[in-house]
């Protein structure tokens, strides 16, 4: 199997959270970037933060890359600095958003080990949602990324529907994720009490 590697998307400016770094922000305790870092490490042997503000980042002891066709592009340029990023030995790269205090080992050791070929995306579905920012990119995908920014670009939702990728859905996906609360993203104060209360 072609090695996989894990990259943090840690980018956004958070406005609804009062310009807080979302993944520097505490769910049980603990930091949601330092949740995501303890699961990566026991799966993946490269792992890459991308952000645009290293501030607040220097314990992690991980690689930080801002996005490399600079500021404001969205998401989808961090998708694009972790493809360019890719060690020699990775042919795909496990992206989740890095406000995600839920995740699984489960959930990311089958988007790592999904049989589809190395070529192709792997994407969580359910209904009519897709969880680009939980999903398996291969390093074959890196023009077409680019080309999708350089053409004004920015929307992950349209980026899916052109690079036909691999659903991960219906029972495989529900044996991963049985309550789907692993794609529990933080978008306010709101999402930030809710999940802090369910916890």
């Amino acid at each position: 199997m072609s090695g996989v590697a894990f990259a943090i998307l840690a980018g956004g400016t958070a406005t609804r959270m009062g310009g807080e770094s979302k993944p520097l922000l505490k769910v049980r305790g603990e930091r949601i970037i330092d949740i995501q870092l303890r699961l990566a490490r026991s799966l993946f042997s490269a792992v890459l933060l991308v952000s645009n503000d290293p501030r607040g980042f220097d314990h992690t002891g991980v690689p930080i890359l801002p996005d490399r066709l600079g500021r404001g592009l969205g998401p989808v340029a961090g998708l694009d600095t972790a493809l360019a990023w890719l060690p020699d030995d990775c042919e795909s790269v496990v992206c989740v958003a890095g406000d995600m205090p839920c995740l699984s080992s489960a959930l990311l050791q089958g988007l790592k080990e999904h049989p589809a070929p190395p070529t192709r995306s792997v994407v969580p579905r359910h209904g009519e949602r897709t969880e680009a920012l939980c999903a398996r990119y291969p390093r074959a995908a890196a023009p077409q990324v680019a080309a999708f920014l350089a053409s004004g670009q920015r929307a992950f939702h349209r980026l899916i529907s052109q690079i036909d990728p691999v659903y991960l859905e219906g029972e495989p996906l529900r044996r991963l994720a049985p309550t789907l609360v692993e794609f529990t993203n933080i978008n306010d104060p709101n999402d930030l009490r809710r999940v802090t209360h369910e916890s």
